[in-house]
């Protein structure tokens, strides 16, 4: 669906900004209808499938309004979610808002990155607590939905939230396993409660299936919007979509069905070519567009990240850059050794940074590597790091062990495909303006 075009020019230009042409061609919807409804809803579906999936809750509360905490790094065993992170723990909570307030009790470090993320049913974060969003503030918060209507305590910090489900998730730093045990205990100091004459939390009634079948995908759809009747944000443009069978109640004709059903297959493989951005890529790394995160009008950008990267942050907060190619646009492949100077200074961030790989399955997923040293990505706090005078290094990625010191900043990689993923929190303005080039990947001699 996109021209393909190597914008290294307009990657550092202001016409890869917002109002570029590079977004432009993006943000562009395309003129059949059914696709356009599809790449509107997808995000509403994905996140409620998830959502139940985690939390059981169809036909019953299940885990909502409930913390759930992942504690552990993940490594090569882990296959729950594709192209995970290993700089991080999580907790996560999705809140269901209709019978009153949630209060979150978040805890505050100044010196520990931490971001507690709040995400809409259409999966744009509307609000922040942490490292950056507060100064790593912490303190007591009521999550109330677009129909609360109240006075909360003075002690109380309100986040209006713009639908009655949402997705809350912290991201704790861990500096490495000798520091799980203090992250974990930041972990257990976020809690949560609600009153005690509050009204259990709704489950959904019709459950998430294959997203190729209209009558699920509608049926789940339109209950989500349902949920948060006159909500605000994106609901109101769930209207535009009537004839397609979004927002009304019941199931639209099976003229109607049929036509969904030829017609999403396709437009799931425009979302997954849309997620490689193409159109963004130089010297092998393919830049995340402006907007994730906070996605407007974009649609068809908030579709395809729900597909390939679900609950992204905005690159206020931490930005994502992807290589499944090397700077002559040959695929990377672990067979080959490769060569990534960091330059003096390291990458432009506020937090940290680190460069992740990742074996690629036939399926197309994205998950660590088994590797002899249990080292799955590499960045500005792997310690013993070998360096130059000015403070610049290089990363061996390949798939046998360096000889020498030299292996202390070996990155193991996998037999067949991979891809590297560069993970920059808190990202400078010359990082969020482009004008920071990534650094491009070269073969070894």
């Amino acid at each position: 669906m996109h021209r393909r075009r190597l914008i290294k020019s307009a990657l550092v230009a202001s016409a890869f900004l917002p109002s570029g042409r590079a977004l432009a061609a993006l943000a562009a919807e395309t003129r059949d209808p059914f696709e356009r409804a599809f790449f509107f809803a997808f995000p509403l579906y994905e996140q409620a499938r998830i959502e139940q999936e985690r939390t059981g809750a169809v036909g019953k509360p299940g885990k909502l309004n409930v913390i759930s905490h992942r504690s552990q790094l993940m490594d090569h065993t882990s296959h729950q979610v594709t192209a995970p992170n290993n700089d991080t723990v999580y907790s996560s909570i999705f809140l269901e808002l209709s019978g009153g307030p949630v209060e979150l009790n978040v805890p505050s470090s100044t010196d520990r990155y931490f971001s507690l993320a709040f995400m809409s049913a259409f999966t744009d974060v509307f609000a922040y607590v942490g490292t950056r969003a507060t100064r790593g503030r912490g303190g007591r918060y009521w999550i109330v939905g677009p129909g609360w209507k109240g006075v909360a305590p003075g002690d109380v910090k309100l986040i209006h939230a713009p639908s009655n489900d949402v997705w809350a998730l912290m991201r704790t730093l861990v500096d490495g396993p000798a520091d799980l045990a203090a992250a974990q205990a930041f972990q257990n100091a976020l809690t949560l409660s609600v009153a005690a004459d509050r009204p259990p939390p709704r489950g959904f009634d019709a459950a998430a299936g294959d997203v190729n079948d209209p009558v699920k995908f509608l049926s789940l759809v339109n209950e989500v919007i349902a949920r948060t009747a006159g909500g605000g944000g994106q609901f109101g443009r769930a209207s535009q979509f009537t004839a397609e069978g979004i927002g009304g109640p019941g199931l639209p004709s099976q003229a109607v069905l049929d036509r969904w059903r030829t017609m999403i297959p396709g437009a799931l493989e425009t979302l997954r070519e849309t997620f490689r951005f193409r159109d963004y890529a130089v010297d092998g790394w393919s830049y995340q567009p402006p907007g994730i995160g906070d996605f407007g009008t974009n649609d068809q950008l908030r579709a395809a990240v729900a597909l390939g990267g679900i609950a992204a942050l905005g690159e206020e907060e931490a930005m994502y850059f992807h290589a499944n190619f090397d700077g002559a646009g040959e695929p990377l492949m672990g067979s080959t050794p490769y060569r990534w100077r960091v330059p003096p200074g390291g990458v432009p961030v506020d937090a940290f940074w680190s460069l992740t790989m990742y074996e690629v399955t036939p399926e197309g997923r994205y998950f660590f590597t088994e590797n002899p040293i249990g080292r799955y990505a590499i960045g500005d706090r792997t310690p013993g790091l070998i360096k130059d005078a000015d403070g610049g290094f290089e990363i061996l990625i390949q798939r046998d062990r360096p000889s020498g010191a030299m292996a202390a900043n070996w990155l193991p990689a996998p037999p067949g495909r991979m891809r590297l993923a560069l993970r920059a929190y808190l990202p400078r303005p010359e990082l969020r303006a482009r004008t920071w080039r990534v650094p491009a990947l070269r073969r070894a001699q």
